[in-house]
């Protein structure tokens, strides 16, 4: 099974744009707070929505080309190598004109992780 999807991340009225999808990790594969980390191909003027509502905080690193994050009345331009962190809270959209590839990781935000019990992994035991 092919691990890259393509998706359908917006609509236009000329032609569909589209991305290619790869989950890195999803909640349980890891002993953190980590709820997934995802990496993005975004093809010529696309749009990716991203939503940190959930409980989340979403962290959205450039890893090639630009995009343009409009978060409500706001935009910022990122360049490859550039990190934006979206709070609990904001919704967003990426907008890129030429392509660009993104890595998006979403973590429990800290009024969820703080409510959940420690969570230590546990060492095997010495039986001897």
């Amino acid at each position: 099974m092919d691990p890259t999807v393509p998706v359908v991340t917006s609509t236009g009225p000329s032609h569909p744009e589209s991305a290619v999808w790869q989950c890195l990790v999803r909640r349980g594969m890891l002993h953190s707070e980590t709820e997934g980390i995802e990496h993005w191909q975004l093809s010529q003027e696309s749009t990716l929505e991203v939503d940190a509502r959930h409980g989340v905080d979403e962290a959205v690193l450039v890893l090639g080309g630009s995009v343009r994050l409009t978060t409500g009345a706001t935009e910022h331009t990122l360049l490859s190598g550039h990190l934006a962190l979206l709070p609990h809270g904001t919704h967003g959209e990426l907008h890129t004109a030429q392509g660009a590839t993104v890595l998006t990781i979403r973590c429990l935000a800290g009024p969820v992780s703080s409510s959940l019990p420690a969570r230590v992994p546990e060492l095997p035991s010495d039986e001897s």
